[in-house]
This record gives C-alpha cells, sequence and structure tokens, in this order.
C-alpha cells in the first residue's frame, strides 16, 4: 500500500508544475524574497490532512486502489477494502459500491451489513430492502424477510415469493401457519402480486390443506392466466395427492406448450424417473443439454439414467466429461469404478474408489469397495496400508476400516486373515459395536459359538437395549444349541424393543416351535413372512406347517420361495431333511 500511495503522488507532481506554469510573471520591480543561508536547516515541511470533497487523502486512495484491485482481479480485497471504507466514512455513495463488490465477491455477511447501514441513509431505498430480504431468506429467517419484501412491493419492485415457499416443505405446520398468515396479510395490501397467490398455494399443500391450495391457485389462474408457474404448481399437488399419473400428463402438455420453458421441462424429466420411465426421461434430460450445453447438473443426471439403463458407454463419457469440468468430482469417481468394476477393469476402478474424499456420502460405500478389490486382486498388504493411512488421516475410523476389511475378507473365504485382522482391531477398540458383531459373524461362520457368544454378551453389557445383539444371541441358541428357554428370554426382551421388526418375529416363532408352542409359533411365522417374504423366513414356516400335518400348504409356500430364491440353502434343506422325494 505504501508503495503504490507514493506512486500516486509522484505521478501527482507533473499536474501541480503545469497549473504552476499558468501563473503571471512577477513585476521586475517586485522585491525578490531574500535567500536563506546554506548553512540554516530548511523548516520542515508541515503535512495537512487535505480533504477531498467528504473524503481525507487516505481514503480518496483508498477508493482508487480498491478500484484499481477490481478491475485488476483482485475482487476479495477491493470488496474488503471498500466495505471498511463504507463503515469508516458512511458516505451513501460508498456504501452503494461496497455493496457492489461485496455482492460480486460473494461475502454475504458483509453484504447484510452494508445494506442495513444504507437503509440508515436511505430508508426507503429498493434495492437495500431486497438485499436484505433474500438474505433473511437465504438464513430461513422468513417472518424477519416479510417486512422488507413488503417495502420492496411497495416501491414498485418485484418479488418471487415462489422463492420463500420452496424452502418451506421442511418446517413443521405451526411455522407454515405463521408464514402463511403474514403473506395473507401482504396479499390483502399487493393483490396483483402473482407470486404471493402461487407461494400460499405451495404451503397450504405442505400443510395438507388441499383444497385451500387449490382454491388458491384456481385464482391466481383466473386473475393472471395459466403459464408454466401454475403448471407446476398444479402438477405438484396432483403429486402430492397420490396422483403421480396425473401430475406427469399435465407436465407432459405444458412442456408440449412452452418447449423452451427449461424448469418444465426439468420438472418433467424427474417426474418420468419417478415414475420409472426412463428412456423417456433421457430423451428430456438431453434436449434440456441440448437447450443449455453447460449446464453439468443435467449431465450429471443424465448419466445417472444411462447407468440405470445400463449405456455404460455413454454414462461413462458424461461421467469424464464432469471429471475435467470439476463438478460432483466424487459421485462421478464413484460411478466410473462401478462402471469398471462392471467390466472387471478392477485395478482402474480401484483407482477411482480412492479418490473420493471423506465428506462424500458415497465415501464409506468406497471404502468398502476398496477393501473387496483389494482382496479380489490379491494385494492383502496394500489393504492394511490402505486402512492404516486412512485411519491416520482420519481417527474416527480406525474402528470402522477394520470390519470393513474383515468384511471382505470373510466374504472371500480367507478366515484366518479377517480374525487376525478383527482381533488386532478389537484389543484397541475393545468396545466396539461393529468389531464385535464382525468378529461374531466370523466366529459362527467357524462354528466358534463359544467365542460369538462371549462377544454377544459384551454387546449387551455395553448396550443392554441393543435389539440386534438380543435377536441374534437368542436365535444363536436356538439354532446351535438346545437353551430354548435362555433363548426365549433374550429374543422377548428383542421384541419388547422392536415389536415390529420381522426378523426378531421370526426369531420369537422359530424358537416357540423348538419348545412345541406351535399355534403360537405359526401366528408369529405368518406375520414375519408377510411382512418379509424371505426364505429362510418361508422354510420356518412350511416347517411349522409340516409338523402341523398342513403338508400341502407347506409344500405350495417353499415352491413359491424357490421362485423368488431358487439357490436358497435354507428352504432346500428342509425339503430334503422332510421331504425326501423332492
Amino acid at each position: 500500500m505504501t508503495k503504490l500511495r507514493h506512486r500516486l503522488l509522484l505521478l501527482s507532481l507533473p499536474l501541480l508544475a503545469a497549473c504552476s506554469a499558468l501563473q503571471p510573471a512577477a513585476p521586475v520591480s517586485e522585491p525578490v524574497a531574500a535567500i536563506p543561508e546554506l548553512t540554516e536547516p530548511a523548516p520542515e515541511p508541515v503535512e495537512e490532512d487535505i480533504e477531498y470533497g467528504n473524503f481525507t487523502r487516505d481514503q480518496l486512495e483508498t477508493a482508487l486502489l480498491s478500484e484499481f484491485g477490481g478491475m485488476r482481479g483482485y475482487l476479495p480485497q477491493a470488496a474488503e477494502d471498500y466495505y471498511d471504507l463504507a463503515l469508516e466514512t458512511g458516505d451513501i455513495g460508498i456504501i452503494r459500491r461496497a455493496v457492489e463488490f461485496a455482492s460480486a465477491s460473494g461475502n454475504n455477511e458483509a453484504l447484510m451489513q452494508l445494506a442495513e447501514l444504507w437503509l440508515q441513509q436511505e430508508p426507503d431505498a429498493l434495492d437495500p430492502h431486497l438485499i436484505v430480504g433474500y438474505e433473511l431468506l437465504e438464513q430461513a429467517l422468513y417472518v424477519r424477510a416479510m417486512p422488507h419484501l413488503d417495502q420492496v412491493l411497495t416501491l414498485g419492485g418485484n418479488v418471487d415469493f415462489t422463492a420463500m415457499s420452496a424452502r418451506t416443505f421442511s418446517l413443521d405446520n405451526r411455522q407454515r401457519d405463521i408464514i402463511a398468515n403474514e403473506l395473507e396479510s401482504m396479499l390483502t395490501r399487493h393483490p396483483d402480486e402473482a407470486t404471493l397467490y402461487y407461494a400460499l398455494a405451495q404451503i397450504y399443500d405442505q400443510s395438507g390443506n388441499t383444497e385451500g391450495a387449490r382454491a388458491m391457485l384456481d385464482v391466481a389462474t383466473e386473475r393472471f392466466g395459466s403459464n408454466p408457474r401454475t403448471a407446476l404448481i398444479e402438477a405438484q399437488l396432483l403429486q402430492n395427492a397420490g396422483q403421480a399419473d396425473a401430475a406427469q400428463a399435465l407436465l407432459g402438455e405444458a412442456v408440449a406448450q412452452y418447449p423452451r420453458h427449461r424448469l418444465l421441462r426439468y420438472s418433467y424429466a424427474q417426474i418420468l424417473v419417478q415414475n420409472q420411465n426412463l428412456l423417456e426421461a433421457a430423451v428430456h434430460f438431453t434436449e434440456l443439454l441440448r437447450l443449455a450445453p453447460g449446464d453439468l447438473e443435467t449431465l450429471y443426471s443424465l448419466a445417472l439414467i444411462n447407468l440405470e439403463l445400463e449405456e455404460y458407454d455413454e454414462a461413462e463419457e458424461q461421467l469424464r466429461t464432469l471429471l475435467d469440468a470439476g463438478h460432483r468430482g466424487n459421485e462421478a469417481h464413484f460411478y466410473l469404478a462401478v462402471i469398471l468394476e462392471s467390466r472387471d477393469q478392477l485395478a482402474k476402478a480401484l483407482f477411482h474408489y480412492q479418490q473420493i474424499g471423506p465428506r462424500s456420502n458415497a465415501f464409506l460405500s468406497a471404502q468398502r469397495q476398496i477393501m473387496q478389490l483389494f482382496v479380489a486382486l490379491g494385494q492383502f498388504s496394500e489393504a492394511t496400508t490402505w486402512r492404516q493411512q486412512l485411519a491416520t488421516e482420519n481417527p474416527g475410523l480406525g474402528p470402522i476400516l477394520p470390519a470393513l476389511e474383515a468384511e471382505a475378507l470373510i466374504n472371500a473365504d480367507h478366515a484366518d486373515r479377517a480374525a487376525t485382522v478383527l482381533d488386532e482391531a478389537l484389543d484397541r477398540y475393545p468396545d466396539n459395536i461393529d468389531l464385535l458383531f464382525a468378529r461374531t459373524l466370523l466366529s459362527e461362520q467357524q462354528d466358534n459359538m463359544q467365542q460369538a457368544e462371549r462377544d454377544l454378551r459384551h454387546i449387551i453389557r455395553l448396550e443392554p437395549d441393543n435389539a440386534r445383539a438380543l435377536n441374534h444371541l437368542g436365535y444363536a441358541l436356538t439354532v446351535r444349541t438346545n437353551r430354548y428357554e435362555e433363548a426365549l428370554a433374550l429374543i422377548q426382551r428383542a421384541i419388547e424393543i422392536m415389536p415390529d421388526d420381522p426378523a426378531i418375529i421370526d426369531s420369537l416363532g422359530w424358537v416357540q416351535y423348538k419348545l412345541g408352542r406351535l399355534d403360537e409359533a405359526l401366528s408369529n411365522l405368518r406375520a414375519a413372512y408377510a411382512a418379509f417374504p424371505d426364505a429362510e423366513v418361508a422354510a420356518h414356516l412350511g416347517e411349522v406347517l409340516w409338523a402341523m400335518n398342513e403338508r400341502n400348504q407347506a409344500l405350495e409356500i417353499w415352491r413359491a420361495a424357490l421362485e423368488q430364491q431358487p439357490d436358497s440353502e435354507h428352504i432346500r434343506e428342509t425339503m430334503k431333511r422332510l421331504v425326501p422325494s423332492e
């Protein structure tokens, strides 16, 4: 700042010299001032704080330098300097310019403060009311935003109130009612503001007031006519009322009427996806890209549809375009890895999974696949090294990663390696539930019931209401021992905690069968099978029916289950044991 300031002062010297050259020459007769002796020190120049208009020289130079900085691309620093200058001077011109810089640099906090400062100077200025109103909307402070947005309308400005109703779906009805009351009051003052009607229709619908929403939309349509916005809201009302086909048909007609309206077409494509019309959805996403070739979010949607349609070559090209553009990188890496894995290009898939960052929703899924691929490639030491390095960088993952590595080893029949990983991890994290469960599954696979029971009881000591552990131990005792009464007590504790869980209901029915309580067993197993028609539940239900001489029903259930799960060992073992001819 000092060097630049000196440079500006030097640039001003020729101007001052030119000004002095225009002065008239002094008359010859005018006495000449005496020249001080060379030995006498010259007096020090006294710097006066010169004011330029309402600004000091420093303030003016700050403004000039901020402008130069903005022109040369130093936007954040220029915005900060203008912000400081606005607070220091309170000058309305500086405040307005500071607002422009804050907006351009994306500094919403500074923008809000400057707009409020602007309102102190000019309470009836439209722009600061608009800025404050929309910033409060972004912060979900809807009621506080209302007076500012109301004032914008009063001053002749425009407000899209559907920007508010698009966010209120996550609120509870009490909060929405407060907002609706404010909007209704505003509507009495501004009856010609169309978006107030649209916003109220959406908020009524979100609160379950379908009749009120429909009435408000009808009034809006009568006053302002049909348009893409009314079509979107009407489709939303139909969709929320469970009339998905009608909503789809309405949007299809609207797209035909307004073919270049992107939001309409995007909404239509989305509802097609929800209704599983993927081929037609792909057509509309492709058209959206034609209308706006740089829309990367639409490109991402189209890539996902192509993945679902197994159009892997097109999906891969689109995902690589997203990567090159730096858009949705984590998701693009994940789905590229999925495509490469489907082609058995495991090393390339592994690379893409490894690029996914820890803040991504796909991170843990990626780590699971990384472990599976390391094991599939026989790279056991690499798996351990990756896990240890990741745990060092992300200490919270310390207990999770060994469980994933062990899972991959168990799935690939490397039980001894898995046991080593889990034992070492449990030495470090002895009370970790996930690790204890993982070792339980491995112990059962190795017929080590003693270790499985120790780990499950340890979980129950740590979490007495862990229904999963209670049920797992109860079921293990039922199928691996004759300790049925003890098993029943554990399963009953589990079902008190999770009474609607079909897996626990199945366990209860099975232990009741082992205890000879056939009627209770049949009732519970029928309920479990109705909620969860799994082959193992079908095997249990069929065996109880067989024991009750309802053998045709048993065979019918087993055969139906085999049609759904032809490789089920549970059904085949049961039928082989009870129906040798089968």
